[in-house]
C-alpha cells in the first residue's frame, strides 16, 4: 500500500490537500514549506513545478511560477532540494504537479527516477493525454512506483471516468468548473471510490 492509499484509509474523507509553487516566495522555501504544511496537518501536499507558460493557470499561480523561475527554480534544483525530504516528512504523501513540456525536456524516465528517489508518491500532469500516458509512459510510472493522477470534470463521460479509474490507484482530481486555476474558479478533488460510487453499476 502506498502513502496516498494509506492517507485515504487512515482518514476516509475530508482530506486536506495543499498546493504551493516550488521556489516561491524564495528559492529555498520549498523544503521548509513542506515541513510546515506536514506539521500543521496537511493530509497531502502538492508541489507545483513552475513553468514559463502556465496557460491553464490563473494570475495567482502564474505570478508564483514567474517569481519561482526568476528565483532560479528548475527541475534539477527541485530534485536536489527534495533528496532528503523523507528524513523529516516520512509519511505525508507528496505529489508533483505541473506541465508536460518541462518533464519531457528533462526526460520522462529521468524525471520519474529522480522523483521516486526523492520519495514522491504521485504525479499530476493535466496536459498529458490519456492515450499518450497509456502508450508511452505507463510502464515508466509503474517501474518507479509513481501514481498518476488524472483530472475529470462534471462533463467527463462515465466511460472515461471508469477508464481512468482502471489506470490509477491514487485518486481522481475533480475540476469543479470551467476556467483557469488559481483565480475565482476553485479546484476540487475527490477520492476515486466516492466518484465511482455515484456512477450506476
Amino acid at each position: 500500500m502506498n502513502r496516498i492509499q494509506q492517507a485515504f484509509q487512515k482518514k476516509g474523507k475530508d482530506l486536506l490537500n495543499i498546493y504551493f509553487t516550488a521556489g516561491y516566495p524564495t528559492l529555498d522555501a520549498t523544503v521548509p514549506l513542506i515541513q510546515t504544511l506536514a506539521a500543521a496537518g496537511a493530509d497531502l501536499i502538492e508541489i507545483g513545478m513552475p513553468f514559463s507558460d502556465p496557460l491553464a493557470d490563473g494570475p495567482v499561480i502564474q505570478q508564483s511560477s514567474t517569481a519561482a523561475l526568476a528565483n532560479g527554480m528548475n527541475m534539477r534544483v527541485l530534485f536536489r532540494q527534495l533528496q532528503d525530504i523523507r528524513q523529516t516528512v516520512p509519511d505525508t504523501p507528496l505529489l508533483l504537479m505541473g506541465y508536460l513540456n518541462p518533464v519531457m525536456q528533462f526526460g520522462v524516465e529521468n524525471f520519474c527516477r529522480q522523483a521516486a528517489e526523492a520519495g514522491v508518491d504521485g504525479i499530476i500532469l493535466p496536459d498529458l493525454p490519456l492515450d499518450d500516458y497509456v502508450n508511452e509512459y505507463q510502464e515508466i510510472f509503474r517501474r518507479h512506483n509513481l501514481r498518476p493522477v488524472f483530472l475529470i470534470t462534471p462533463q467527463t463521460s462515465e466511460s472515461r471516468i471508469r477508464r481512468i479509474d482502471e489506470l490509477t490507484d491514487a485518486f481522481l482530481y475533480l475540476v469543479s468548473g470551467p476556467g483557469t486555476t488559481g483565480g475565482k474558479i476553485r479546484r476540487a478533488w475527490a477520492c476515486r471510490k466516492r466518484i465511482l460510487s455515484a456512477l450506476p453499476p
